[in-house]
């Protein structure tokens, strides 16, 4: 609670410094009576610093017993408050002000300090201050200067955001750490992985998001350690980011994710590792998928199917529809479990035109006559295009008659895939003869 009391007044006359008190009573009346318009007021208009100051620090305060009608305009006001305000320690207190309305009124205020018909709150002209906010010895300027540092698309002021993920104010080391995902640059990524293993919850899970969205291999690489982390959140987000490297070296700790007591981690796992399979570079991409389909149908103990056609059924991207679609063809039992035939014929009507081959080409390889009675009854109870019904065909003749394929290629244009870059590849070479 701030104390009520009389603020002194300092100059200098004849008979050397003077000193006088500045009353400040009034504005606790001001605040008592709930009269926030009136502090705001004096705020922007009075001529005594100690009574600007005393009014922010009581907006400060009483920022929590305002309701939503009276917070809009004080909000305003503390934010041309901050870009008019001639005192660098009453600009600070007012933007601490105007933090406790909240992360987003932080960003409104940088939004504001861009507009060239505002005031600009120093001699140097927009956005020098701010880069130099960031050494300021007021915590709440160099608040302000790292939310603003995604907008200024500044590459001098990158190293700066990365020494303040190390700020002795906490409110500082985190929005730090959160805006270097967001400018996703490389040089963030050392400073942003220390939290990693800190002992602020927040911190832990705001790095592991920004190395994520930063996205990088070296940022996904250090988010590594995460993987085997205590922390369920921390370890989700680092399973569920490393298949985006592409790299065979990571599929033992997605495997180990797979094996995780936490289903959403399971899941997490099971989607890296398509993830994996689909960002390989062309040239490893047939071995990286042979050695993916070896290690799941080897995987020990527990059931591993469920996730993947989980995955399948629920994704609406394509890329992980048809990448799971081919796993699937690939580890499916001896005896096919009829939710997986199921959900592999269903797709053979999908949107997506290479998922549908790749789901075709899967039935095939299961290679199982009760596939047979499934997909009848699926033609019965679904309205088929041509297309799909032409697959349909397909699949019934290569499960029961093997001299099928050469009599229907003049009659169904289809192409066999076991992976689904192959489609694309032999569609090319075809257009091209």
């Amino acid at each position: 609670m701030i104390e009520r009391g009389a603020a002194v007044r300092h100059h200098s006359g004849p008979m050397g410094t003077q000193h006088e008190r500045v009353d400040t009573d009034f504005l606790f009346t001001l605040a008592f009576n709930e009269q926030f318009d009136q502090l705001a007021r004096h705020l922007l208009q009075n001529s005594e610093q100690a009574v600007r100051m005393q009014a922010a620090e009581l907006l400060a305060e009483y920022s929590e017993t305002m309701d939503d009608e009276e917070r809009e305009p004080i909000r305003a006001a503390l934010i041309a408050a901050v870009q008019q305000e001639p005192s660098d320690a009453v600009r600070a207190r007012t933007i601490e002000a105007l933090s406790e309305f909240g992360e987003s009124a932080i960003d409104d205020l940088v939004d504001s300090l861009g507009d060239p018909e505002r005031p600009t709150p120093a001699e140097e002209p927009y956005p020098n201050y701010l880069l130099r906010w960031f050494d300021s010895d007021y915590s709440e300027f160099r608040l302000v200067a790292v939310a603003a540092i995604a907008r200024l698309d500044s590459h001098d002021g990158v190293p700066k955001l990365a020494a303040a993920c190390s700020d002795l104010d906490p409110r500082v080391r985190l929005r730090a750490v959160t805006e270097c995902g967001r400018v996703g640059d490389d040089r963030c990524v050392r400073a942003v992985a220390t939290h990693l293993t800190g002992n602020e919850d927040e911190l832990r899970h705001a790095a592991a998001d920004s190395l994520q969205r930063i996205g990088s291999r070296k940022a996904i690489r250090a988010l590594l350690p995460a993987a085997k982390s205590d922390d369920t959140d921390l370890r989700r987000t680092a399973i569920g980011s490393l298949g985006e490297v592409g790299s065979l070296n990571l599929l033992g700790t997605l495997l180990r994710g797979l094996d995780d007591d936490d289903p959403t981690i399971r899941a997490a796992a099971a989607e890296s590792i398509i993830e994996l399979v689909a960002a390989a570079p062309s040239e490893e991409s047939h071995t990286v998928r042979e050695t993916v389909a070896k290690q799941l149908n080897t995987f020990p103990d527990r059931d591993i199917v469920p996730v993947f056609l989980s995955l399948f059924e629920e994704s609406d991207r394509p890329k992980i529809r048809r990448n799971t679609a081919w796993l699937l063809g690939r580890i499916a039992d001896e005896e096919p479990r009829t939710d997986v035939v199921h959900a592999l014929i269903k797709a053979i009507a999908d949107d997506d035109a290479e998922t549908t081959r790749v789901a075709t080409a899967s039935l095939v390889r299961i290679d199982d006559p009760a596939i047979i009675d499934e997909l009848e009854r699926f033609i019965k109870a679904t309205d088929l295009d041509s297309k799909a019904l032409n697959r349909a065909d397909f699949i019934r003749s290569r499960l029961t008659d093997s001299e099928a394929e050469a009599r229907l290629k003049d009659a169904v244009e289809y192409t066999e895939v076991s992976d689904p870059a192959d489609y694309t590849r032999k569609q090319a070479e075809k257009d091209s003869r």
